[in-house]
């Protein structure tokens, strides 16, 4: 288990066995909210992924191209390494040695990329849901709200999942301005699709 999980599992364990200040177990009101299915749901996570998406659609295309190309001299390289010179087989194998270098550095790179882009399109989208989280939870009164996605949370009712309210919210005023931003957690919890 992940030190981040371990901190959530022990905090709200303490949350329960003392209490926080003058509120008591009795008193105490837990809500979880999904942030990753928040992000995904929203309407501009939404648009987030799919402007991903159309960026990369091209360079996926030339990969696989590439890819297809490279199965196509290797298969070709299979079939004719027998009856080749010693010194052609050494260069044929040299050279796919050498293509298959070039497509492992340029899928990397594509990943890299890939993962850059889709962050730098939804971190403001996630920072805007994380207000609306701490809004939410000022209004309804919760002492805490936890995070299900982050797999800490093994089991919780769902009548106090409040991730479709979030996507409400959000969907209803995304640019406004939230008092209560905060970045997201980095270490340890990374989103994905």
């Amino acid at each position: 288990m992940t030190h981040r999980r371990t901190s959530i599992l022990v905090a709200a364990g303490a949350l329960f066995c003392l209490g926080v200040g003058s509120v008591r177990a009795a008193e105490l009101r837990v809500a979880v909210v999904d942030m990753q299915r928040a992000l995904n749901e929203c309407d501009a996570g939404k648009r987030a992924k799919d402007q991903v998406k159309a960026k990369f659609e091209k360079s996926q295309d030339d990969l696989k191209r590439q890819r297809e190309d490279l199965d196509r001299r290797k298969d070709e390289y299979e079939r004719k390494a027998t009856v080749l010179k010693e010194e052609e087989r050494r260069n044929l194998e040299k050279d796919l040695e050498s293509r298959s270098l070039e497509f492992k550095r340029k899928y990397e790179d594509f990943q890299r990329d890939l993962k850059r882009t889709d962050a730098e399109l939804t971190s403001g989208i996630v920072e805007q849901l994380y207000g609306i989280v701490s809004e939410i939870g000022a209004q309804q009164g919760y002492t805490m709200v936890l995070e299900s996605s982050s797999g800490a949370l093994l089991y919780n009712d769902k009548s106090i999942d409040i991730t479709d309210d979030v996507i409400k919210a959000h969907n209803a005023n995304p640019n406004r301005p939230r008092a209560s931003q905060k970045k997201p957690p980095t270490a340890g919890g990374g989103g994905g699709e």
